[in-house]
């Protein structure tokens, strides 16, 4: 299987924007499971995602049960790992979050199922992970205050500043525990596009070896 490195980062940091500057301006290959990257080749996995976030999660304990939940995100997990399986050698690969994150949140969020976070954690493991860093201060103000936040990105029924910041900061050392032993680049979100996608560039660039 073809090596690859996972961006990380809290709901906000920026992920998206510097993906798609990877691949535009890097010739990274880019693996994600966010629209503008399965939308017209995946429309099967574009719309599990979004039924998932608006119609499973928000009806957890009363029509589907944690287990439930947890388990119908496995498709997506394994879209992730096939498109790493077919990606090519000769360029740097980079996973959107890889399952870290949705792990991470599930279990955060109260939805646990063993079975299937042992199943992710036996998947095979990137090279290391580039860790975008922002305060949740300023994520709040890039979400429009709230207004832009899904019912997966925040405690609570009702989106607001005391449960998206909780999340967002507890997220953090849960996902340090999931990648310990993983090389870890730690960049700052607040640094810049520019700035950013050059120190990601370089990083994966640096892990290609020529043939």
């Amino acid at each position: 299987m073809t090596g690859f490195w996972t961006l990380l980062g809290p709901d906000f940091a920026g992920k998206s924007t510097l993906l798609r500057q990877l691949r535009d301006e890097r010739a990274c290959q880019v693996v994600s499971y966010d629209d503008w990257c399965v939308a017209e080749r995946f429309p099967a996995i574009r719309r599990l995602r979004r039924e998932w976030v608006l119609d499973v999660y928000p009806r957890v304990g009363q029509e589907y049960s944690p287990a439930a939940a947890v388990a119908m995100l496995r498709p997506i997990v394994r879209h992730l790992h096939d498109q790493v399986a077919r990606a090519a050698e000769d360029v740097p690969v980079v996973v959107d979050s890889y399952y870290y994150k949705l792990l991470v949140k599930c279990r955060l969020l109260g939805l646990v199922h063993e079975r299937t976070f042992a199943e992710w954690r036996a998947l095979p493991q990137p090279e290391g992970v580039i860790y975008l860093d922002l305060p949740p201060e300023i994520a709040w103000e890039r979400a429009e205050w709230g207004s832009r936040l899904n019912a997966f990105e925040h405690y609570g029924p009702v989106p607001g500043w005391e449960g998206f910041a909780e999340l967002q900061s507890r997220m953090r050392p849960a996902i340090m525990e999931e990648i310990a032993g993983l090389p870890l680049v730690v960049l700052d979100a607040r640094d810049g596009q520019r700035t950013v996608a050059v120190e990601a560039g370089r990083v994966l660039a640096s892990t290609v070896v020529a043939p």
